[in-house]
């Protein structure tokens, strides 16, 4: 399955950490992998505020440029300080309020092309009743499930069960994303080797556990602490249902 989540990799606070000691290469090389990660939330909020999708397009790269690289925003961020999407989303609002007071400065780094716009568009349309805030949250818990889904996709194939995630892959993804009702588990045996219904049931919820538990493997590298990361995943989970 190719989704926005193969641009996705691991983010924790370590990582956070470290783009305060390279060197100005590897701080832009820093900088161009956090706005991979992390500028569809970003771009959705500027969205809900009313922003065409070029000018979106072209405050979100201006954002990191300025704001996460220029003023090294996650310098700002450790793991005694709370949520990465608390102050992510503080610093965007901020930097909306004084944007007509400053020239914005464009980054030199990676940017978003025309195709991630419309891919980003076409599955999270800008004309809706959300706010930027609302499609910022909403967002940001996608990415955080997309993040999940890779690492989980990418388990079952290092572990020589590829089958069981093109089972789920079939049987759970795909019919949540296109609305469509899932296909009968004995239509699916033929094409992923499985001999049984039964058994095929199995392999679905053993994935299914694998993916809510990296869900929360990759929510906890964003927060505090344990009981931070309990109130994020109910947020979280929250907001996927909206979208899903």
């Amino acid at each position: 399955m190719a989704t926005v989540c193969d641009r996705f990799g691991t983010t924790s606070w370590t990582q956070i950490r470290a783009l305060g000691t390279g060197d100005e290469a590897e701080r832009q090389e820093a900088m161009e992998a956090l706005l991979s990660k992390y500028w569809p939330p970003v771009y959705s909020f500027l969205r809900g505020r009313g922003a065409r999708p070029d000018t979106a397009a072209d405050l979100t790269q201006s954002f990191f440029a300025d704001i996460v690289l220029g003023r090294r925003l996650f310098d700002q961020a450790s793991s005694n300080r709370g949520r990465l999407r608390t102050l992510l989303l503080a610093a965007l609002s901020n930097y909306c309020i004084d944007h007509h007071r400053r020239d914005v400065a464009r980054g030199k780094g990676q940017t978003i092309t025309i195709e991630q716009i419309d891919q980003e568009e076409n599955r999270f349309p800008g004309n809706g009743a959300d706010n930027g805030e609302s499609r910022f949250e909403s967002r940001w818990a996608v990415g955080l499930l997309e993040e999940a889904l890779r690492r989980c996709e990418q388990h079952f194939t290092n572990t020589g069960r590829s089958a069981h995630w093109t089972l789920f892959e079939r049987r759970v993804l795909q019919p949540a994303i296109s609305g469509n009702d899932p296909p009968p588990l004995a239509d699916l045996l033929a094409a992923t080797g499985f001999r049984s219904a039964p058994l095929a049931a199995a392999a679905v919820q053993v994935v299914k556990r694998r993916a809510v538990n990296l869900l929360h493997e990759v929510i906890a590298e964003t927060v505090n602490d344990a009981d931070d990361a309990e109130s994020e995943m109910c947020e979280i989970k929250r907001h996927l249902v909206r979208n899903f």
